[in-house]
């Protein structure tokens, strides 16, 4: 590493030449969250960076792995797209959107950091790779029912929504990870993956009952509320993620980032829920009760094998 800094590690922004820009060092602590949002401790202020776009975390062997946060326009490493947490090596480039990063390692100074290896600050973070099942469930059609309901009984109604969909993953064995406005993601981590495909199959259509019944309860709606659901299997990195003291326990990387496409694909291909391939594969019988197709997924650069159906085949399949 060129003798710029004392740090055991640093980042630098590279302009189009090849010329340093900018210069941080990764020291003090052992993750270094990269984002739009200023709270980040490597701010980016442009619109091709997520506000939460990817981590490094500091290892106790010294070595700094690197782990998208579940961005939009993904991460790359010397060219190649970042789908699980990866080893950096000195020279690495990292690069997001237009923006081009060079990681640089002073290695001799590896075996000082294992000797004050106690000094790490071991409570910042800390983050594990586990096979996981993602739920994405999230509420058609919202945009009318709010305008329908206004703003407060919006609220009131999502508020209530959130509190039931919870107790139904929870009943199923599932963790709720988070809603996002009209939507909740849950995860079934470890185990059996077959078993919590299963159970996270039952709390799909038992959100979607609840979304129905709840709509039977509003007056002047068109349409019943119902869902868009989508599963996908897969090793994720799960960690305690966050910034200024704030950590919440999330699940991040592409299996996460393929259950949301999927998703955002039910209504435009006729599906209530659809189904990645690794969970599909994991169905007996899954081509009776699901429509087998390669999709194009964004972020993906090959086309993935997924599994479409209606809620109405699904609880047929599930009652057999």
């Amino acid at each position: 590493m060129e003798k710029d800094t004392d740090a055991p590690a640093v980042l630098k922004e590279l302009d189009e030449d090849g010329n340093t820009i900018r210069v941080w060092p990764l020291a003090s602590g052992n993750t270094f969250r990269i984002g739009r949002a200023p709270n980040n401790d490597i701010t980016l202020p442009y619109s091709w960076i997520s506000r939460k776009h990817t981590m490094i975390q500091l290892e106790a062997n010294g070595i700094y792995n690197i782990i998208d946060l579940g961005s939009s326009n993904g991460t790359f490493i010397n060219g190649r797209r970042l789908v699980s947490s990866l080893p950096l090596n000195s020279g690495d480039h990292i690069s997001i959107g237009k923006t081009v990063m060079l990681f640089q390692q002073n290695l001799d100074a590896i075996p000082m950091m294992l000797e004050h290896d106690a000094t790490l600050d071991r409570t910042v973070a800390y983050l594990q790779k586990e096979m996981v099942t993602i739920l994405v469930c999230d509420l058609h059609g919202f945009t009318r029912i709010s305008e329908t309901l206004g703003a407060h009984k919006v609220s009131k109604l999502l508020q209530h929504w959130s509190k039931k969909s919870s107790a139904i993953v929870s009943a199923n064995r599932g963790n709720v990870d988070k809603f996002i406005g009209d939507a909740v993601m849950a995860t079934w981590v470890g185990g059996n993956s077959a078993e919590n495909i299963r159970y996270a199959l039952r709390s799909a259509l038992e959100i979607e009952k609840l979304s129905n019944r709840l709509s039977e309860k509003i007056a002047g709606l068109a349409r019943p509320m119902s869902v868009g659901a989508a599963l996908n299997t897969g090793e994720a990195v799960m960690g305690n993620l966050g910034v200024d003291g704030h950590r919440d326990f999330t699940v991040v990387g592409d299996v996460v980032n393929v259950a949301f496409r999927l998703e955002e694909l039910t209504s435009s291909e006729g599906f209530d829920i659809m189904l990645g391939p690794e969970t599909g594969r994991m169905i007996p019988d899954a081509e009776d009760w699901f429509t087998r197709k390669k999709y194009d997924i964004k972020g993906k650069t090959e086309p993935i094998i997924a599994y479409g159906t209606s809620f109405w085949k699904l609880e047929k399949m599930l009652r057999a």
